[in-house]
């Protein structure tokens, strides 16, 4: 005798519907928050730039002769010694100094303020430059209100503009560079995002 066979239910008909999906939460991309660092970075960078300005100190020149103001200056160049330009750096533009070659001839220094070069702790300015190019005695007669000294052009001026182009190359250069990079890494991750949300939509 044989036991009968438990019944089977048979399927339901009808659509059946997959169990629902949780979606995870994604966090912000790696490439947005790249984007974010690098405009922060410049950001502070702008906020440096304005805070400090372009104009930069320069270290104290090493002075050929201490200028005081009411004393002659004099300066000694011998046969073989060529000094070429020297130029007066003063505090604040203040008072000027007239040159006595050996000849003797009255030589004016030649004007040169650059607004953009500062000296030492003090905030010393170039002002005036003058010719030693030829031997024997020069004598600088300055004003009562000229305090500061006679330094060669060659490492003063010209080096003091040398390290300016580069603290305005590098801030602004830098600042550039930030953003750009910034927009850059936000467009190649939204680019990425789309094309990876296209590849998961289903194709009819």
């Amino acid at each position: 005798m044989s036991n009968p066979s438990p019944s089977q239910t048979p399927p339901a008909h009808g659509p059946q519907h997959p169990p629902p999906q949780r979606r995870s939460r994604r966090g912000p991309r790696p490439g947005y928050l790249a984007s974010l660092i690098s405009l922060a970075a410049a950001l502070v960078m702008v906020g440096v730039v304005a805070i400090v300005g372009i104009r930069i100190g320069h270290p104290q020149p090493e002075f050929i002769a201490e200028v005081s103001g009411g004393e002659d200056v004099e300066i000694e160049v011998a046969e073989d010694e060529p000094l070429g330009e020297v130029v007066l750096i003063t505090q604040g533009f203040a008072g000027a100094c007239v040159q006595y070659t050996p000849e003797p001839d009255l030589e004016m220094g030649d004007l040169r303020s650059t607004g953009t070069h500062v000296y030492g702790p003090d905030g010393m300015e170039a002002r005036d430059i003058y010719v030693l190019d030829e031997p024997g005695t020069h004598t600088f007669q300055c004003t009562d209100d000229a305090e500061g000294g006679l330094a060669p052009v060659a490492t003063t001026v010209d080096a003091a503009q040398t390290r300016q182009v580069v603290w305005v190359v590098t801030f602004l250069g830098a600042i550039t560079v930030g953003v750009l990079l910034a927009i850059g890494l936000a467009l190649a991750t939204f680019l990425r995002s789309r094309k990876e949300t296209a590849a998961r939509l289903p194709r009819h």
